[in-house]
């Protein structure tokens, strides 16, 4: 399902519309503890400058930070990225397809159920880009929902505006078109925030 070319509208003002209650979440211990194996693979290849794609409210990339990284995190809504700046953490409004950065700018990448929003036939290239900011081997932290094939708004869809959502099973992520990246590691986790399970990938820039 193609979305209409309005999606990304939607998505910045619904979680524009959401970032009181989001800013004011704790993250779940399994997704520091994603975070914190991810810091360690990063510290022991000496990266220090890393960036997220998809940083919400800013929790997780302040709990980065604080493992003494050197972190710039975008998203595409304005208030995402102001809250986040308010934790101390470079944050800027971008699109993650579309990224205000120059070349190899940075030593390793994550986005924690941010990809998620992007539709299966422009995934290519925002991997492609993705890519081009990252330095050659460098890592990248994939955090996705998955387990079933979807594409488009939930029925039961809280936001308003509905929310764009790209969804693959297990087996349609590992073999899912990755320009630029091999896949390294890939695991499931199961939590009790959701009827899907987690995705987790590591990637590695080719």
């Amino acid at each position: 399902m193609t979305p209409d070319p309005s999606y990304k509208d939607d998505l910045r003002a619904a979680y524009d519309a959401d970032v009181e209650r989001r800013d004011a979440m704790t993250p779940a211990a399994w997704r520091t503890g994603v975070i914190d194996r991810f810091a360690n693979l990063l510290r022991a290849e000496h990266a220090q400058k890393v960036i997220e794609l998809g940083c919400g409210t800013g929790q997780l990339a302040s709990h980065m930070q604080d493992t003494g990284l050197d972190i710039t995190a975008v998203d595409l809504s304005p208030g995402n990225a102001a809250a986040t700046a308010a934790r101390g953490v470079t944050a800027v409004e971008a699109d993650f397809a579309d990224l205000p950065f120059p070349d190899a700018a940075f030593d390793g990448a994550f986005a924690i159920h941010s990809l998620i929003h992007a539709p299966n036939e422009e995934l290519p290239a925002v991997f492609t880009e993705i890519r081009r900011v990252l330095i050659p081997h460098a890592p990248l932290l994939m955090v996705v929902w998955g387990g079933v094939r979807h594409d488009g708004p939930f029925a039961h869809e809280w936001l308003e505006p509905p929310r764009y959502f790209s969804l693959y099973t297990d087996e349609q992520i590992i073999a899912l078109d990755k320009p630029g990246f091999e896949l390294e590691e890939f695991e499931t986790i199961d939590t009790d925030e959701s009827e899907l399970h987690a995705q987790v990938l590591t990637l590695r820039a080719t």
